[in-house]
């Protein structure tokens, strides 16, 4: 997807102060090798978060087709949910904030197949919410977030992304850790049903973590 520009190259000095962890994953029938990058430049953005993991088991158990999507994922930290994707076929696009592109650009390097990507090598792009999202097309099939839903602040922002990002009919999927004290559950309840037609796809109590399928609504 090089329409959209070159990605950031790769800044070694951002890892100077981190610590790489790698961790391999099984997912939906794929061995996965991630770094993450444990250290002060990279936050929140270094590790797997659960719901990354549980929004890829939920693809796996509803047999999602990928081949031939074209998927862009926000918010997306080490890239996982977005590199299973590419290699069943997507056409895929990994975004986050400039200083993650690197970590992007590993993980995406580590886990080329063999084989080579079965569509177009996964793009890793910045994406700031509320300031580059046009930038960006939309004409995309899918739209992907895990565990990016909470600093209230920010959720202005993400919405203004998330409908451009959406404007033609592309399905939303969110995971989320139902943070009461960061407001997430608000964010579901009353922001995003705004300007989405939300549905509750999938609840685990043990983790609380929600699964949400949304779709723009174009009455509002």
């Amino acid at each position: 997807m090089n329409y959209l520009g070159d990605a950031f190259p790769a800044d070694t000095c951002l890892f100077a102060d981190t610590f790489p962890e790698d961790t391999v994953y099984k997912i939906m029938g794929q061995e996965l090798t991630i770094t993450q990058h444990f250290g002060a430049n990279l936050g929140v953005a270094a590790p797997v978060w659960e719901a990354a993991l549980h929004l890829c088991h939920y693809f796996e158990e509803h047999r999602m087709e990928w081949r031939g999507k074209r998927v862009i994922e926000l918010g997306a930290g080490t890239g996982v949910v977005g590199i299973v994707a590419a290699r069943l076929g997507a056409d895929v696009t990994l975004t986050d904030l400039p200083t993650t592109v690197p970590q992007l650009q590993d993980n995406i390097w580590a886990n080329m197949p063999s084989s080579g990507w079965p569509s177009s090598p996964p793009a890793a792009l910045p994406l700031r919410w509320g300031r580059d999202q046009r930038k960006f097309p939309s004409d995309w099939d899918l739209v992907l977030g895990a565990d990016i839903v909470y600093l209230p602040e920010t959720y202005p922002l993400l919405m203004d992304t998330l409908v451009h990002l959406c404007k033609n009919k592309a399905q939303l999927y969110l995971a989320s850790k139902m943070r009461s004290e960061h407001e997430t559950p608000r964010f579901f309840e009353e922001v995003l049903p705004g300007r989405f037609q939300v549905q509750l796809a999938h609840r685990d109590h043990h983790h609380n973590i929600n699964i949400y399928r949304a779709a723009l609504d174009k009455e509002h």
